[in-house]
């Protein structure tokens, strides 16, 4: 066994195993209270009489609450701790998806969603700074292992709530299932913790010979253009996911397909969250052409939004292939932010930044096509304008991907060139 000298942790096999074992379970519960109540929305809806807007509130939550919470995140590390924060983070999510399965009033429901949706955003910015701190001589496997975790995360509640549901009585079951996740992550991070193996982040830097001198002060992070490139890139493939879960099978259902082929369309889609979550941080973090590959996923979501406005009944499953594939974005994403920063501390505030900015994008842009959608009375309008989403994802996707640091840029001494190679 040995302890890490830079922050302080314990190691052995063992306690990586375990490590990463805590990494797959806090990732997988950053989901599940927004990706399982879909399924039984109109359940929930029937269940505590909504009107249309309340329901849409309860839609729009997840990317407003990511968008406000993201900032808070960074203070709350510095100030608690990795440890605490993390453990408040899943905290949260347990009462809150515990909680708002049992209980009757709708503004009780909303708030614990809302509770719910704190820790999940918090654990979003958090994460990776656990990734980058406790696997920084195995990025690629870190990498990789939250990215397919998210996916599993947001996949399994949507296949699996409504089953649950209809087989154990009901919505509030199939809610209050996936508590069982963010519990579990709780108990095995304390274990963690027990046997002293979390990282003790700090705000200084190592001198080679060991001891620990103050960091030079940096520029804040939003003076870094791979920064505001890496968050328009996130901002724009999430307004992408968002529009997909919330109008894609809409889509499908106004060009003639049946409820259940459209639902079919909108699972391809979302099935490619696991193939790209195994590939996408392979891509970034061992540099294999990342530029390329980002700029190919928006291209694959052009092509598919092309093909949905000009004939989306003829090869439906196509249209829906070519859109999973450019959700490959989103773990290329989550992987630039720990590829194109050096420092724990540039990693932390890089992932607060991108998060916090990119989901008020994400946000807004589903409700910008269902304004499009009522303006016009079509999909003609909304489609192009997902076109243009998906071109300008590409875009900031070559940007985001050149060689090149945050740090770099936010060195005091820095000409915010860009130019060096990422390590």
């Amino acid at each position: 066994m040995t302890t890490s000298p830079e922050q302080g942790f314990r190691r052995s096999r063992g306690l990586d195993v375990l490590a990463l074992a805590c990494l797959v379970l806090i990732a997988a519960s950053l989901r599940p209270a927004a990706s399982s109540l879909g399924p039984v929305l109109s359940e929930v809806t029937d269940g505590f009489s909504l009107a249309e807007w309340q329901t849409g509130l309860l839609t729009a939550l997840p990317g407003f609450v990511f968008a406000i919470c993201g900032i808070i995140a960074v203070p709350l590390l510095k100030r608690l701790g990795l440890f605490t924060a993390l453990a408040m983070s899943a905290a949260f999510i347990v009462a809150g998806v515990g909680l708002r399965a049992i209980v009757t009033e709708w503004v009780a429901f909303a708030l614990l969603t809302v509770l719910s949706l704190a820790g999940m955003s918090i654990g979003n910015v958090i994460l990776p700074v656990y990734v980058k701190s406790r696997f920084p001589h195995r990025p690629t496997l870190g990498a990789t292992t939250f990215t397919v975790s998210l996916g599993l995360g947001s996949m399994l509640p949507s296949l699996l709530t409504a089953p649950l549901a209809e087989q154990f009585g009901g919505w509030r079951f199939g809610l209050g299932f996936w508590m069982i996740l963010p519990f579990s992550a709780l108990i095995t991070w304390s274990v963690l913790r027990s046997l002293k193996s979390v990282p003790v982040l700090s705000g200084q830097a190592a001198e080679p010979g060991g001891e620990r001198t103050e960091a030079p002060p940096r520029r804040a992070v939003f003076t870094s253009p791979k920064a505001r490139y890496m968050a328009m890139f996130f901002g724009l493939q999430s307004a992408n996911a968002y529009l997909q879960f919330g109008w894609l099978p809409q889509i499908y259902r106004d060009a003639g397909l049946d409820p259940f082929l459209a639902g079919i369309m909108l699972t391809i889609v979302t099935f490619g969250g696991l193939p790209g979550g195994f590939l996408a941080p392979q891509i970034i973090v061992r540099g294999i052409a990342p530029r390329a590959f980002l700029v190919s996923f928006g291209a694959s979501a052009v092509a598919g939004y092309t093909g949905l406005l000009l004939s989306p009944a003829t090869t439906p499953w196509l249209w829906a292939v070519l859109l999973g594939y450019g959700g490959f974005a989103f773990p290329a994403a989550l992987a630039l932010i720990t590829s194109r920063t050096r420092e724990v501390s540039v990693t932390a505030s890089t992932s607060a930044f991108v998060q916090s900015s990119g989901y008020v994008l994400a946000a807004l842009c589903p409700l910008a096509v269902g304004g499009l959608l009522g303006v016009t009375g079509g999909w003609q309008v909304p489609l192009w304008f997902m076109v243009i989403i998906s071109a300008l994802m590409a875009i900031t996707g070559w940007l985001s991907a050149g060689p090149g640091t945050v740090d770099d840029e936010l060195a005091p001494t820095s000409g915010h060139s860009g130019t060096g190679e990422a390590k």
